[in-house]
């Protein structure tokens, strides 16, 4: 697969190898809420609110202890920039008034995600070392500071890119890279992607999903072997 025409910036992802020497330089700085972070942006694919939550934290509560449920599921609540458009599909303007009365009875939607197990028993022992109660928040930090982190942290690992600099959103475009990466030629992979996503278009996942001549030809080349 091409992963390099996938997103407006070529190089926005990170592969295994750089997100590993974040995470050691973490380990080795002890900044293990960091380490959990940067481990629960990549491993999960929310995106950043969803799990530091956002203001009224009534509203929008963040990823929480009691949000991890016996099964291994984890809830969350999905929310998207600009979730409540400014303009009617003609174009026209919202007034602000009806503006905030969709936000507020549109809100965010409850859905439960799948982890892998080697994550649900990280984030477990975190909790109950960093003794965190069951509907307290588990990053009580704000988005800027999240970036902050982020760009911290890639700097002092030397960790780079040529457009922008790391950020939070990376983690979840990687995710994703990682998962096609590693299923090629599985169609089923695909769908599955836009669940844990949450997209609400296929086409959007699709994005993702871009081949090579090279590619479709050894797909071709399987498809006919022996015959």
């Amino acid at each position: 697969m091409d992963f390099t025409n996938i997103m407006r910036d070529k190089t926005d992802y990170l592969s295994f190898e750089e997100i590993n020497v974040m995470l050691q330089w973490c380990f080795e700085q002890g900044r293990t809420r960091d380490y959990m972070l940067i481990t629960t942006l990549f491993r999960t694919a929310r995106r950043v609110t969803e799990i530091i939550g956002k203001k009224p934290f009534t509203n929008y509560k963040g990823f929480r202890p009691v949000d991890i449920h016996n099964d291994g599921l984890i809830e969350f609540d999905i929310l998207k920039k600009d979730h409540v458009r400014r303009k009617t599909k003609s174009g026209q303007k919202r007034d602000p008034e009806t503006i905030k009365k969709l936000m507020w009875e549109k809100g965010p939607r409850r859905l439960l995600f799948p982890v892998d197990d080697g994550y649900l028993q990280l984030i477990r022992q975190y909790i109950k070392h960093a003794n965190i109660y069951p509907y307290k928040r588990i990053f009580p930090v704000c988005r800027q500071r999240v970036d902050q982190i982020i760009k911290e942290i890639a700097q002092k690992c030397g960790i780079v890119r040529p457009r922008k600099k790391i950020h939070a959103h990376n983690f979840r475009h990687s995710l994703a890279i990682h998962l096609l990466k590693d299923n090629p030629n599985d169609a089923s992979v695909l769908k599955q992607l836009q669940e844990i996503l949450a997209h609400s278009d296929i086409k959007i996942t699709m994005h993702y999903a871009q081949f090579t001549q090279g590619d479709k030809k050894a797909s071709l080349n399987r498809l006919f072997q022996g015959q």
